[in-house]
């Protein structure tokens, strides 16, 4: 490896400028969903010390990056233009879109989250707690109680793949990341909510996204009866490649 100035070569004939731990970052960024000190301290330093530079690159790629320093976590999301800006600036990362049962966990998760930040602590919950508390939702989702079931299956799925529930030693027992302050935001939630009310009244409607979520095969809550199986055995993958440290 040569270095000159701020052009660093790793090999000969190497095309990129960047030292190798920004560059993973930049990559641990781009695969999503978030990158976190607790899981993968070097890259996360590595975002710290070149903040500037990783945000600059990003920007080159219409990509602005959302760091929470307090909660040592950081993702990557569309950027929105300033006002007086009038060309079209297209989008890179598509979101995910949430379904009902998406939602309903999504805002239970997120009380939970409030609910240990104001113990000090984090917060764990089970796979029995989960569908306990979703049970009320099971009429207004507008499937049978199986249908129900095998499609919060799926959501919960869907929150592991996002590493939104992190696995902890017990079996169906996750933690829940702290990434999901930042990626629910109040504005979201207010959307949720005027969804919700709008179901409630009989009406239809697309729940809104959520930024840092941008999960290629998200399920939506219209995927056909055969998705995936409730009986199907769980694992602890998160759907991303550890072995890469990309988060």
């Amino acid at each position: 490896m040569s270095e000159s100035d701020d052009h660093v070569v790793l090999w000969p004939g190497d095309p990129g400028t960047l030292p190798l731990d920004v560059r993973r970052a930049l990559v641990a960024l781009l695969r999503g969903p978030y990158i976190s000190f607790r899981r993968d301290p070097l890259v996360w330093s590595a975002l710290l010390a070149h903040e500037a530079v990783v945000r600059r690159h990003l920007g080159d790629l219409l990509l602005d990056l959302v760091i929470d320093a307090d909660a040592e976590v950081a993702f990557s999301r569309n950027l929105e233009p300033g006002p007086d800006f009038d060309q079209a600036v297209p989008s890179v990362l598509r979101k995910a879109p949430l379904s009902f049962i998406d939602s309903a966990l999504l805002l239970h998760l997120r009380h939970l989250l409030l609910q240990g930040a104001a113990q000090q602590e984090r917060m764990v919950v089970g796979r029995d707690e989960i569908e306990a508390h979703m049970q009320a939702y099971a009429t207004s989702s507008g499937h049978d109680q199986a249908q129900f079931g095998k499609r919060l299956t799926a959501s919960i799925k869907r929150m592991r793949e996002w590493s939104i529930l992190l696995p902890t030693d017990t079996d169906d027992r996750w933690e829940v990341s702290s990434i999901l302050a930042l990626i629910l935001t109040p504005e979201v939630i207010e959307g949720i909510e005027v969804e919700y009310e709008r179901l409630r009244r009989g009406g239809t409607g697309d729940l809104p996204s959520a930024d840092g979520m941008t999960e290629e095969d998200a399920e939506s809550d219209d995927a056909d009866s055969d998705g995936p199986d409730p009986d199907e055995p769980d694992t602890d993958e998160t759907g991303l490649d550890e072995t890469e440290s990309a988060t």
